[in-house]
Order: structure tokens, then C-alpha cells, then sequence
């Protein structure tokens, strides 16, 4: 009878380690980015669109209508030229696409009032700077490839 306790103990946690490793893969998505020549043309004039918007210096809030592409898009454009500026170590430009790519937390909704906005825009900052610190240590720069 122990030995049914037993096995039938190590099964149920075997399932239910099996079941929170597939929900935790499942939870976990992660985009890849192709490199070609369109997307970099195509994220070239994405960033191009928004560096003359937020290389001011400031950081008070914009208004969100001025940024004329979504966010998720200038965060896949800034993520792709990213990797393309540090392959070809241009190191300058990868220190502006950063800034970009946390710059644009600036742009808010101006129905809030400023309070708000700044509030918002420290808040999706500091997570902008964590998702970009997690994309720089994470994918692709530091994949190993194999042979």
C-alpha cells in the first residue's frame, strides 16, 4: 500500500510539474524579428518619423495623436534597428534608437491631466527601460549559435 502512495505521489507532482512548466512556456511569448532589407527600410522611417518628436531633451508629455505610428510599432522598429546598429557597431546611433525607444513613454492621452500624464509616462518609462534591458540581454545579442 505504500508503494501505491508512493508512485501515485511522484505521478500527481510529475503532472503538476509538467502542466506549470507548459503554462509558464505558454504565458511566455516571444516576438523574433527578421532582418531584411524591408524591415530595416520600413523601421528606418519609423524612427525617423519619431526621433525629431523626442530628441528634445525634455521629458514632459506629448500628445499621443502627434506620433503618427502605433507605440508597439516604434518599439519593433527600435528593437530591430537595435540589433542591426549593435551587429554593425555603431555605437552612436544605438545610443539614439535607446533614447528613442524609452522616449516614447513621453507620448500621452490629453484627456488625463498633466498629473496623470507624468505619472503614466514615469510608469511606462521605467518598464520600457526593463523591457529593453531584457531584449538587449536576452535576444538575439548574447545567443550563442551553434555549429
Amino acid at each position: 500500500m505504500l508503494d501505491l502512495e508512493i508512485w501515485l505521489g511522484l505521478l500527481i507532482l510529475t503532472i503538476l510539474l509538467y502542466s506549470i512548466k507548459w503554462w509558464h512556456e505558454r504565458a511566455r511569448q516571444v516576438t523574433v524579428y527578421r532582418i531584411s532589407p524591408e524591415s530595416l527600410k520600413r523601421s528606418k522611417q519609423v524612427i525617423m518619423d519619431v526621433l525629431p518628436l523626442v530628441e528634445d531633451g525634455e521629458t514632459f508629455p506629448l500628445d499621443s495623436v502627434s506620433l503618427r505610428h502605433s507605440k508597439n510599432d516604434v518599439k519593433s522598429a527600435a528593437k530591430i534597428l537595435t540589433y542591426y546598429f549593435w551587429k554593425k557597431k555603431q555605437h552612436d546611433e544605438l545610443v539614439r534608437i535607446k533614447s528613442c525607444f524609452i522616449a516614447i513613454s513621453r507620448f500621452q492621452d490629453r484627456n488625463h491631466d498633466m498629473e496623470t500624464q507624468e505619472r503614466r509616462a514615469s510608469r511606462e518609462r521605467k518598464q520600457l527601460e526593463r523591457e529593453l534591458d531584457f531584449y538587449m540581454t536576452h535576444t538575439p545579442f548574447y545567443v550563442k549559435k551553434k555549429p
